[in-house]
C-alpha cells in the first residue's frame, strides 16, 4: 500500500473513532440509567444511539481491514448491517412488550402471590389478582394523593382503556 494512501487510511481511523465515542459514551450512559429505573423508552433511545455508533465500529474495523487485506470491507458492512437488524427486531420487541404492558415475570409473579398469602387473614382476603408494570405507576399516582390529602387512604384499580369500574352502594345494590 502506498504511503499517502495509509497516511489517508489513518487520518479516516482517527477521525471516525473521535467521532463516535460521544455517542458511544452517551448510548452506555443512557442504558445503565434505563436498566436503573426500567424505562423502555430511555433504553430504546440508548440502543437507537448504539445503532448509530456500531456502524461507526464498523467503518473502523472496514477500514483496518482495508489496510491489512485491501478486501475485507464488504465482510465487515454485512455483519454491521445484520447487528442493526438484530438490535432493531430487539427494539421492536421490547417497545410492544411495553406498549401491552405485560404481566410479571413467574417468578415475580410467584413472589406476589407469596407475600399476599402471608398477609391474609379472615377479614382480609385478595380476589381477581393480576399482575401489570403499570402498578409502579399506580403505587406513585397513590403516594402523590396520599401526600397531598394528609389522611386519606388511596386505592386505584387499574382497568384496561375503556373498561368501566361499578362499585356496589351502601345498600347493596350493584
Amino acid at each position: 500500500m502506498q504511503v499517502r494512501s495509509y497516511l489517508q487510511l489513518s487520518i479516516a481511523l482517527a477521525m471516525v473513532t473521535i467521532a463516535a465515542r460521544p455517542n458511544g459514551l452517551l448510548a452506555w450512559s443512557m442504558l445503565r440509567k434505563a436498566r436503573a429505573v426500567h424505562s423502555v423508552a430511555l433504553e430504546v433511545d440508548a440502543r437507537r444511539l448504539f445503532t448509530n455508533v456500531w456502524p461507526t465500529v464498523g467503518v473502523v474495523l472496514g477500514l483496518l481491514a482495508v489496510m491489512a487485506t485491501g478486501w475485507l470491507d464488504p465482510v465487515v458492512a454485512i455483519a454491521v448491517a445484520l447487528n442493526i437488524l438484530r438490535v432493531g427486531a430487539s427494539l421492536v420487541w421490547q417497545a410492544a412488550g411495553g406498549l401491552m404492558d405485560e404481566a410479571l415475570e413467574p417468578a415475580q409473579r410467584a413472589t406476589v402471590e407469596r407475600l399476599l398469602a402471608e398477609h391474609s387473614h379472615d377479614n382480609v382476603r385478595f380476589d381477581h389478582v393480576t399482575s401489570r408494570r403499570a402498578a409502579e405507576e399506580r403505587g406513585r399516582v397513590e403516594r402523590a394523593l396520599m401526600q397531598a390529602l394528609p389522611g386519606l387512604r388511596a386505592s386505584i384499580q387499574l382497568l384496561p382503556l375503556g373498561v368501566e369500574a361499578h362499585l356496589c352502594d351502601e345498600v347493596g345494590s350493584a
